[in-house]
This record gives structure tokens, sequence and C-alpha cells, in this order.
């Protein structure tokens, strides 16, 4: 047997000793990366509904009553129809 022929042989049977260690520990490996997944997702979610809820409890109606104009020219008729329009709103 040549030493080239050693190696190769040598190398199958270290790598027939990895495959097999790897095929038997690949099912809790995968069973961790799920429970991750799901916990990450979890917390994601969580996170995402206590923002939405923070800012919707932080939004306010904005309540004008007031109007102001610098033009002199402006016809009574227009304001009214400005107060009726933001009052629909």
């Amino acid at each position: 047997m040549t030493e080239n022929e050693f190696d190769v042989l040598w190398q199958k049977a270290e790598a027939e000793g990895y495959s097999q260690r790897l095929a038997s520990e690949y099912p809790a490996w995968r069973q961790r990366q799920r429970r991750t997944f799901s916990i990450v997702a979890a917390f994601l979610i969580v996170v995402s509904v206590a923002v939405t809820v923070y800012t919707l409890q932080q939004r306010q109606p904005r309540n004008y009553e007031k109007v102001y104009c610098n033009r002199v020219g402006t016809p009574d008729a227009q304001w009214a129809d400005l107060a009726s329009e933001m009052l629909m709103e």
C-alpha cells in the first residue's frame, strides 16, 4: 500500500466518523434551532405589539380651537366653510 492510498483510506475513515456523529446530533440541533427561532419570533411579536399599543396611546387628535390668517381681504364665508370642513373631519 502506498502512502497516497493510506492517506485516502485514513481520510475516508475520518470522514465516516464525522458524518455518523453529525447525523446522530442533527435531530437535537434542529430542535434547538426551532426553539430558538420560536423564541425570537415570539419576542419580536411582543415588541411590535407593545410599540403599536404605545404609539396608539400617544396619538392625540388635533383640536384646532382657533385659526389665524394674516390676509385681511379673506371673506367671512370662506372661514365658515373652513370651519365646517374642519368639524366634518
